[in-house]
């Protein structure tokens, strides 16, 4: 009996461990790490579990338990959310829906938001025509609900903003603006009255609980973190140029606090919650960045007294690493500070096989490593500390705009034609 007991603990320690924790964008409250251990330092044919063809989309793959799940362009007018094995790669099922295809960036995909995953369903939001739309599906790939008609939205550059579930309430961001510096997105005189707007549906029924309008704004892509507050309640914590940053009840719908000092650029990458402090860029194409640096953990924010204010990166997301804040520029240049006081450890340039990259994806970590793809198709690794280090850059099959994965002593790498499962070849558990 006793033995029973010690390899039946042994047994749900190792599942305990194995288990991914990559439930929604960039992972644990989208802060980019794993808790990880023997994850590769270069890409051989050795470690290449295996790689599979994938329709276009910039969405992040996301894990649950022995499954990938990733959305994606499957047709003309179609877009799905795609489930995969992650011992094998092949494709278990696929979700298609149609939708009015709409204005975009170059750079931006059909299929840009990552979905997010629990026990009991799958959840997304995408956008036909000037629609916000969100479903959610069971782990079998069948439709549970859909809600057609989130949000009014007006495109300038496409969607990307991807959702979380907060005790039972799916949060949806639809913020936007029908004019800026007098370039007009739509004559339509109904649609310039349209506002932006954070709503909260009900995750098991994707009925509206709460509606918050905000003031318009530029076209808003980074995703929420959930803050937990010292009395246990919880928040979200959004950014945009117009309010600023928000701390928001997800229960009810209501701003507990703002941090508005004015910003005037775009909140595309998403933000980082650390011990307490919460920190995000923002930017323009070529313009000079903005940031907001704030201790989040009393009634109201505080500026924390940051040393830099230039070398910003627009697209890809912060990352935090113990005391290290690694800020990866769309140029290619890491810059690597203090998370606390932005103290400036060291910036470098990341090259990749062919010498210097650009970056949409934002950076993942875990083991030590940083793993950063680029738009050249690089999967290139960066031994994470107070020195820089590359270890390795790899070449794969076409460029990556999508941000790793990691999950079971394995990255799981999305470029814009295949999905590539590298590292431990043993099987993820169950």
């Amino acid at each position: 009996m006793k033995t029973a007991l010690v390899l039946s603990s042994l047994c749900l320690a190792t599942f305990a461990v194995a288990k991914s924790d990559w439930s929604r964008f960039r992972g644990p409250n989208g802060t980019g790490v794993a808790e990880a251990a023997g994850l590769p330092t270069e890409v051989t044919a050795d470690n290449t579990v295996w790689s599979v063809p994938l329709d276009k989309g910039w969405s992040s793959p996301v894990l649950w338990e022995d499954r990938i799940f990733v959305t994606a362009e499957t047709g003309a007018g179609k877009h799905g959310v795609i489930s995969l094995d992650a011992k094998t790669g092949k494709e278990v099922w696929r979700y298609e829906d149609v939708f009015t295809e709409h204005k975009k960036h170059n750079f931006n995909s059909f299929a840009s938001s990552s979905v997010f995953v629990d026990a009991e369903r799958i959840y997304i939001n995408w956008e036909t025509g000037n629609t916000i739309q969100a479903l959610a599906l069971d782990h079998q790939g069948k439709l549970i609900w859909k809600n057609e008609h989130v949000a009014d939205y007006i495109h300038e550059h496409g969607t990307g903003v991807s959702p979380i579930v907060v005790d039972g309430i799916l949060i949806v961001r639809s913020e936007f603006d029908w004019q800026r510096d007098g370039k007009i997105y739509t004559e339509d005189p109904t649609e310039q009255t349209w506002k932006s707007c954070i709503v909260g549906l009900n995750a098991a029924t994707g009925k509206q609980v709460w509606k918050l309008e905000i003031p318009n704004c530029l076209n808003t892509y980074s995703t929420p973190v959930v803050n937990v507050k010292a009395d246990g309640k919880k928040e979200i914590i959004c950014a945009n140029n117009a309010s600023g940053v928000m701390g928001i009840d997800p229960a009810q719908g209501k701003i507990n606090w703002q941090y508005n000092p004015g910003f005037k650029q775009r909140s595309l990458g998403s933000g980082v919650l650390h011990e307490g402090v919460y920190f995000c860029t923002f930017g323009t194409g070529g313009g000079v960045k903005e940031f907001a640096a704030i201790d989040v953990t009393g009634p109201q924010p505080k500026p924390v007294d940051f040393a830099f204010s230039k070398g910003l990166p627009y697209v890809p997301s912060p990352l935090v690493m113990g005391d290290n804040m690694y800020l990866l520029g769309d140029g290619g240049i890491l810059k690597t500070v203090k998370f606390k006081t932005g103290e400036l450890i060291y910036e470098e340039r990341v090259n990749g096989s062919k010498g210097s990259s650009k970056f949409f994806s934002s950076p993942v970590a875990g083991d030590g490593k940083i793993y950063c793809g680029s738009q050249q198709g690089d999967l290139i690794v960066i031994k994470a500390g107070d020195k820089f280090e590359q270890l390795s850059a790899n070449k794969l099959d076409s460029p990556i705009n999508a941000s790793p994965a990691i999950g079971d002593g394995r990255v799981y790498v999305r470029t814009e034609k295949m999905l590539w499962c590298i590292g431990a070849k043993t099987p993820p558990l169950p």
